[in-house]
């Protein structure tokens, strides 16, 4: 679930750039720009980039050579923390409160999948009705030219819609055109080229990736925004490149096509799929459009790629939000209490691999007591006293007991020379020494033993 959480960051950034940049130039700068910078949205809220944190901490450490760290201590509370016990696995409460939340996230995904897909096919149904199998020779001829000029070479079906139907393009693979505007005519080439350019940039793929995102991230209004500005972008640069290069004539025909496309009737399920094209849209959109179109812009595109390459980047560093997934290995006849305390664990010390005794020395909660037996007891005043194993309950019978409080350490040293410290709250009595253990504080772990 953390994973979902930092590409709904990282999404939720890029829109956020999105807009810091879109409406402070408002019109004058090319819908194109706008439209690749929300395909980088679209895939930083679909790829997990965790991989991206080791590049930069590498990057970062060749370019700034620092001293290597003396320890780090990592706060197991609300990290996922995972014990293994043989081939058992048990993790800490934070993980459980996690699958808790996934449980409730995937039902709701789940709900919008089937509705979904209920659109789905009641679209295909529509599709299986019009005639795809055969094309006439003017039709052929036609879309021919058509595919040419806009270098698509995937086989593309053009279907003549019936009366009062609006130009859409179904499927990426195989995608149909269903064209209601005569073969050969004006109105039907400019239609057939603005779903063209829709086919060649797969922009049915992108919306049905803008729907992903969506249903993937339910919860975030960023999300919710996408989806809203990549439907209306996608139309947007589609019109400034079918009109690149055309008179003002033609714009103002093409304009009044989008128009008389809009007061047309329309398949309502359709028009909501969103994984499909269509020349037509609502009114508001449409007096977006014609403003859009009437606006003049700049385009560079070797420009805007450097621009969308530079905000991926800065984007790219909410990588850095990713959270690691802590290990600890028990023995395979560790008991459950060993297990249970090391769930319930408050931190976890790691040292540098190869470090020795003078490199962590100074290091933390380390410096606050010396390992001078392998089970020891350390009060406030820093008194370090030793703790046998074999020593019962009944030993400590007689004592009228006078405890203080500390802290009890037992160190292990492992035959790969490292060795391991748990440490825990304790209370030890000053008369007999019985020591009572308390819940544990941390382990510290060395890959050389220091001791």
């Amino acid at each position: 679930m953390e994973y979902l959480l930092v590409m709904s960051l990282s999404g939720s950034t890029m829109m956020v750039l999105y807009l810091l940049l879109k409406y402070p130039l408002k019109d004058k700068v090319s819908a194109r720009l706008y439209y690749l910078i929300l395909k980088e949205a679209v895939l930083f809220f679909l790829i997990p980039m965790p991989f991206l944190k080791g590049w930069y901490r590498k990057l970062i450490r060749t370019a700034i050579p620092r001293r290597q760290p003396k320890g780090v201590r990592i706060p197991v509370a609300w990290t996922r923390y995972v014990v293994h016990v043989g081939e058992k696995t048990y993790v800490n409460s934070y993980g459980i409160i996690q699958t808790a939340v996934v449980a409730v996230w995937l039902l709701i995904v789940c709900i919008m999948m089937v509705r979904l897909f209920l659109k789905y096919f009641r679209i295909r149904r529509l599709i299986l009705t019009y005639e795809v199998t055969e094309m006439t020779e003017k039709q052929q001829s036609f879309l021919a030219e058509m595919k040419k000029q806009y270098g698509v070479k995937r086989p593309v079906m053009l279907c003549q819609g019936r009366n009062g139907d609006h130009t859409m393009t179904f499927g990426v693979c195989r995608p149909v055109i269903i064209c209601g505007k005569e073969t050969g005519s004006w109105e039907a080439e400019m239609h057939v080229r603005h779903e063209m350019v829709h086919i060649k940039r797969l922009d049915v793929l992108w919306k049905m990736l803008a729907r992903l995102v969506l249903i993937l991230h339910w919860w975030n209004p960023f999300a919710w925004m996408l989806r809203r500005e990549f439907e209306r972008i996608c139309e947007y640069s589609c019109d400034e490149i079918v009109m690149q290069g055309r008179t003002s004539g033609e714009v103002k025909e093409y304009l009044g096509q989008l128009i008389d496309e809009s007061c047309a009737a329309s398949d309502k399920d359709a028009a909501s799929m969103g994984w499909q094209n269509g020349f037509a849209d609502d009114a508001e959109h449409i007096k977006n459009r014609i403003r859009n179109l009437s606006t003049k812009k700049k385009w560079n595109r070797y420009v805007a790629w450097m621009l969308a390459a530079v905000l991926a980047f800065a984007n790219s560093m909410t990588v850095f939000a990713y959270r690691d997934t802590y290990h600890q290995e028990l023995s395979e006849n560790a008991s459950q209490e060993e297990v249970t305390g090391a769930l319930r664990v408050h931190d976890f010390s790691f040292t540098p691999d190869g470090a020795d005794g003078e490199a962590i020395k100074d290091y933390g909660e380390v410096e606050e007591f010396e390992i001078i037996y392998d089970k020891q007891f350390i009060d406030t005043e820093r008194n370090i006293y030793p703790c046998m194993d074999e020593e019962t309950d009944t030993t400590y019978e007689s004592c009228s007991h006078d405890f203080v409080s500390g802290a009890l350490a037992g160190h292990t040293k492992k035959s790969d020379a490292s060795c391991e410290i748990k440490q825990y709250h304790a209370q030890r009595c000053s008369k007999c020494g019985y020591v009572v253990r308390g819940e544990r504080i941390a382990v510290y772990t060395y890959e050389v033993c220091p001791h």
